[in-house]
């Protein structure tokens, strides 16, 4: 109806223009004597036509849209946006992806003789610090400064709720946040020229995501509604048929078939939003987070050498292989792999001659920053070092090379912070997907599997 309604909205003045051409020839045909109109009536036809068309496109267009309205209303205030409470519930297994993939590593930096029991006893600290920052109520900022974790990312996404309109959390952190906008002009990944190849996606992910969050409202307030008459009670709200596990509450067993009747609706509703079957549902949910996904990838690729190399025991085409729906985003990461990879002996025998003192384990973390800067050619230094061992030149450059080496590694806290906030914002777009994945799954399709 809406579509329908918008249609003849938009064609209201084609109409129009029609009718005052048929109005010209009522006109002109009256002039010779023959059947036509007057002008009068050649005045009134087209602008009762086009009043017409505007008011009956209008109404076609307003009254889905406040039927829409009214069951999104209805959802939001049954505790729709409340669903982030069961993703913080996911707090455990969030934090030990965190620390796999992102922790572990900074927890390692430089220490050479790091065991098991080490890494256990590492592992232990970070969750105990983790666990207090998110039971904190403080400055983000002040928290960082005073637990020693840059949790800021992974507190601002489960502020969002699943299924939710409010989960745009990793879509406002690529775009607004001062780290990794820094990050992104670093690495070119900035502007109308730089993101040419996701705008287009991006205005299609946040279509998608703005019409299944729509559609999800509209099937659970209309539900809850249902529920709540059907029971003569306001007992029912949206995490009744949301949230895993509720409908085995004990409150609930005291409306009798309320058991069976929930999980018929719940898996009615998901259906009707991700359709009939488990592959359709995950294509659909794609829609919505896979450009979130693709984004932070590239971002980590351009930035995070190891990511590139496979210094993490994980790399870029792994999680690609495992996650991609478009082979481009593929492509794009196997070349910037192997443009990671050259270079990197001319570098090494450089240091090892000029500034052999960063080849240290103690100086790790200033190696890793001069790392980066050489692989996102930081004012030009990875093409000066390789010109440099091509051509064995010792004047000039060298002292330019030299200056650009010690301001990065000078420089090592603000590379360390970017760098795990590249890769907190990436840890966070593979956490988004899977937990939408093993959610709708769990509500709509219990027998199947993704």
């Amino acid at each position: 109806m809406y579509h329908v309604g918008n249609m003849i909205y938009r064609r209201s003045l084609r109409y129009t223009l029609f009718v005052v051409g048929i109005s010209i020839l009522g006109v002109l045909a009256s002039s010779f004597s023959l059947p036509g109109l007057s002008i009068r009536q050649a005045i009134a036809l087209p602008l009762i036509v086009g009043g017409l068309a505007l008011v009956i496109g209008s109404a076609l267009k307003i009254i889905p849209g406040l039927i829409s309205s009214r069951l999104q209303m209805v959802a939001q205030a049954s505790d729709l946006n409340l669903m982030e409470d069961y993703r913080k519930t996911q707090g455990p297994v969030h934090l030990d992806a965190i620390w796999r993939r992102v922790f572990r590593y900074e927890s390692i930096l430089g220490d050479v003789a790091a065991d098991d029991e080490a890494q256990k006893l590492a592992k232990s600290d970070f969750l105990a610090r983790a666990e207090e920052a998110l039971a904190s109520h403080l400055p983000q900022i002040r928290q960082m400064h005073l637990i020693g974790l840059d949790l800021r990312y992974l507190e601002d996404w489960r502020d969002g709720a699943y299924l939710d309109c409010s989960d745009t959390k990793l879509t406002e952190q690529f775009e607004g946040n001062s780290t990794l906008t820094a990050v992104r002009r670093e690495v070119g990944l900035w502007g109308a020229v730089g993101m040419r190849n996701f705008t287009i996606r991006k205005i299609s992910r946040g279509l998608w995501f703005r019409f299944i969050t729509r559609m999800v409202a509209m099937e659970i307030g209309g539900s809850v509604e249902q529920l709540n008459r059907l029971y003569k009670t306001d007992l029912f709200n949206s995490q009744v048929l949301l949230w895993p596990g509720e409908a085995e509450s004990p409150w609930l067993g005291a409306f009798e078939g309320a058991h069976d009747e929930v999980l018929r609706r719940r898996r009615k509703a998901i259906r009707n939003v991700f359709g009939p079957d488990i592959e359709t549902a995950g294509e659909v949910i794609d829609r919505m987070l896979y450009t979130d996904f693709a984004l932070a990838t590239e971002l980590r690729t351009r930035y995070d050498v190891e990511y590139c190399t496979g210094a993490l025991g994980y790399d870029a085409l792994e999680d690609l292989r495992t996650g991609c729906r478009e082979p481009r985003d593929l492509r794009r990461a196997e070349r910037t792999g192997q443009q990671a990879g050259k270079g990197r002996i001319a570098l090494k025998r450089f240091l090892t001659t000029h500034r052999s003192e960063l080849l240290k384990p103690k100086n790790a973390g200033a190696l890793r920053a001069v790392k980066i800067a050489f692989h996102i050619n930081k004012d030009n230094l990875k093409h000066k070092i390789i010109d440099h061992a091509i051509r064995g030149r010792v004047s000039g450059p060298i002292d330019e090379i030299l200056a650009v080496i010690d301001t990065v590694a000078g420089d090592e806290r603000t590379f360390t912070r970017r760098l795990v906030a590249v890769r907190m914002h990436h840890e966070m777009t593979r956490l988004a997907r899977s937990g939408y994945y093993q959610l709708v799954q769990t509500l709509g399709y219990a027998n199947g599997r993704f």
